[in-house]
């Protein structure tokens, strides 16, 4: 039986079932894989402070508030799990400085922190889709060529845009998914598109060798969305859902590579418009792979939890060095959000007369934007004009935007266009 000192940092939501689990879950980690875990020692901000977690009590002698308590004890493992950068960062490299293992869920100071990704002693399978293992397959899993990476990587919106389904508007799923913990008081990471962009980055690199900071790709949130484009959706066969994708694209004769977070119709027959609630899913397609369909809680203490202590016991019955991860800061290879090319559907408010949709048409088709359906509805939205839907063909996002620019300045278009895209 082989002895693992663990020490844990922060002991807030997934630390406490992080502790509660290692205790719990003893005898099946030493039956399976000969481990006997034990925490030395867990950095708190108040020492004081009682933890309890459904009925477990934190053993208050383990805990600590002063970082060379930790390093006293001289732990095999750090577990990250403070979700501070500016500290995180200074705890990491002093524990890789003195030979420790890392495991880590801070998927913020992974996107950014080029020295600490790259760092093959720095295990992070818990900082994307939270009780999935996403990280895992990717790297043990997958020896084939990753051609596409895209998912819900993001519970809260997911939650929200489901809830819409039901019949809620936006404001009211939002209320309800904080009263339930799936948001934060300040959930603005989260509906903005940066909590998803964070962990897309990181599989990016992962998948395709390219490392790519969260602000320099194409991020769109959900704020906007209303209940009548859920509605749409569904009478047309499609979900709405917030997705983050990564795939190899032909443009021209030269093959790129497009990163982006974005609200998306998807068709009711892919399996990612299936998953409701506060779940998270990834579909990976790999060149000779096919896809492969992950799907589970991608948040919360317990899930969480199990994919950092699959990351411990990975650390420690792994014995040869991981080689470092490698990748190219290169930008040559990404397409620049402009010359995007989707499927696109808008909604407009336009005044009831006729000629409307003709002019809004010609705008269309000046800025070689072909237009596949159109749906006109009439009064009983509670607001002045009628809403017109529009699906278009594929075309650039360039000549898409400035489209609609034009129309927007039209006298008989009484809103700002609103559009999504269609993710097939």
């Amino acid at each position: 039986m082989r002895k693992v000192k663990v020490a844990i940092l922060g002991c807030g939501n997934v630390g406490k079932y992080l502790v509660k689990n290692i205790f719990e879950l003893k005898d099946i980690i030493r039956s399976r894989y000969g481990l006997d875990l034990e925490i030395v020692k867990i950095l708190v901000r108040d020492k004081k402070k009682q933890r309890t977690i459904n009925g477990f009590k934190i053993p208050q002698e383990l805990l600590t508030s002063h970082f060379s308590d930790i390093m006293k004890a001289d732990p095999d493992i750090v577990v990250e799990l403070i979700g501070d950068i500016d500290s995180a960062r200074t705890f990491i490299k002093e524990a890789l400085k003195s030979g420790k293992k890392v495991v880590s869920a801070n998927k913020f100071l992974l996107s950014i922190d080029d020295e600490i990704f790259s760092d093959p002693n720095v295990l992070f399978d818990a900082s994307v889709g939270g009780g999935i293992p996403v990280i895992r397959t990717i790297q043990n899993a997958v020896p084939d060529e990753i051609t596409e990476i895209v998912g819900i990587l993001n519970g809260t919106t997911n939650y929200i845009l489901s809830s819409m389904e039901s019949g809620l508007e936006f404001a009211e799923a939002l209320e309800q998914a904080k009263k339930l913990g799936y948001a934060e008081p300040d959930p603005s990471f989260d509906i903005n598109g940066t909590d998803a962009a964070q962990k897309i980055c990181i599989l990016t690199a992962l998948c395709f060798g390219i490392r790519v900071k969260p602000d320099d790709i194409l991020k769109e949130g959900v704020s906007s969305i209303e209940k009548i484009d859920i509605e749409f959706a569904k009478d047309f066969g499609y979900a709405i859902r917030s997705i983050a994708v990564s795939r190899k694209k032909i443009y021209g004769n030269e093959e790129k590579l497009e990163i982006s977070v974005f609200p998306a119709l998807i068709p009711y027959e892919s399996p990612i418009s299936q998953v409701k609630g506060n779940l998270n899913a990834v579909i990976i397609k790999g060149k000779r792979l096919g896809e492969l369909f992950l799907k589970g809680q991608g948040a919360g203490g317990d899930p969480t939890s199990i994919s950092v202590l699959s990351d411990i016991i990975e650390s420690t019955i792994h014995n040869k060095p991981y080689p470092k991860r490698s990748f190219s800061l290169s930008r040559e290879k990404l397409i620049q959000p402009d010359l995007m090319i989707s499927k696109f559907y808008v909604r407009l408010r336009v005044v009831d007369r006729p000629g409307v949709l003709a002019k809004i048409a010609d705008s269309f088709g000046k800025h070689k934007v072909s237009i596949e359906s159109v749906l006109q509805k009439g009064r009983g939205y509670g607001k002045e004009g009628v809403p017109i839907f529009i699906i278009t063909h594929e075309c650039v996002e360039k000549d898409f935007k400035d489209a609609l620019e034009e129309c927007s300045r039209f006298d008989v278009v009484l809103d700002a266009p609103f559009y999504l895209r269609i993710y097939e």
